[in-house]
C-alpha cells in the first residue's frame, strides 16, 4: 500500500518496470519549463502505466504521482517481455493498454485544440468523474484540487478557478479542499452543449 502522494516513478528514470494498478488513483503529469506541467491523464483501477519499459533502454517519459491511498504491483519489464512471448493474451492486453493510452491522449488533445476554456472544463470533469468516489448520494469525488484541473486541460490556474467558481455557483460541482464533487457527469456534458448562465456574484 502507497499512501497517497506517492511518486511510483520520475520522469527520466530508467525504465525498468510496469505497474499494475489494483486500487486507487494515479496522475500522469508530463514536467514542463519551471514548476508547471501537463497532466496527461489519470488512470485507475485494473490499469497499467509505465508501458515505456516494453522497449529496452527506454527512461519514463511521464512522473506518475498517487491521488489516492494506492495498491499496486511493481512488475520488471523482464519478467512482463518473458511472459509475453510465451503468452498470446498477454501480449494483446499490452498491445490494447499502449492503443487505448494513445487514444485517450489524443482525444485530449482534441478536447484542448476544439474548445474554449469553460467547455475543456466541464468535458474533461465528465470525463474523469468515473475514476472517482462514488458517494451516498450518487455523486463522485475526484481527488483534484484546482492547479489539477488546470494542468489537465491545459490553461492557467487563475482562469480555471474562475471557471470553476462560476460551475458551482450554477450547482454543477462543489469545491473543497483537494476535492471536486460531480453531482451529475450528464449536466456537465449538457452544460457543455449549450452557454452557462452567468450569476452575478452577491
Amino acid at each position: 500500500m502507497l499512501r497517497r502522494k506517492a511518486e511510483l516513478y520520475i520522469y527520466g528514470q530508467s525504465a525498468d518496470a510496469i505497474y499494475y494498478i489494483d486500487r486507487g488513483l494515479v496522475k500522469l503529469d508530463r514536467p514542463g519549463s519551471g514548476d508547471q506541467c501537463v497532466t496527461l491523464n489519470l488512470c485507475g483501477s485494473g490499469e497499467l502505466l509505465g508501458e515505456e519499459a516494453l522497449i529496452p533502454h527506454q527512461s519514463f517519459v511521464t512522473q506518475a504521482e498517487a491521488l489516492t491511498p494506492l495498491t499496486i504491483y511493481r512488475i520488471p519489464s523482464s519478467q512482463v517481455l518473458e511472459s509475453g512471448s510465451r503468452n498470446p493474451n498477454l501480449a494483446m492486453f499490452l498491445m490494447e493498454t499502449m492503443v487505448r493510452r494513445t487514444q485517450a491522449l489524443e482525444h485530449r488533445l482534441e478536447l484542448i485544440a476544439a474548445h474554449d476554456v469553460e467547455r475543456r472544463i466541464l468535458l474533461c470533469l465528465a470525463d474523469l468523474a468515473g475514476h472517482g468516489e462514488r458517494e451516498s448520494d450518487g455523486s463522485f469525488s475526484l481527488p483534484l484540487t484546482q492547479r489539477d484541473v488546470a494542468n489537465l486541460i491545459g490553461a492557467t490556474r487563475e482562469t480555471t478557478s474562475l471557471m470553476l467558481n462560476q460551475m458551482e455557483r450554477n450547482a454543477l460541482l462543489t469545491l473543497s479542499r483537494g476535492k471536486i464533487t460531480i453531482p451529475s457527469p450528464a449536466r456537465l456534458r449538457d452544460a457543455a452543449a449549450f452557454p452557462i448562465p452567468q450569476t452575478l456574484a452577491s
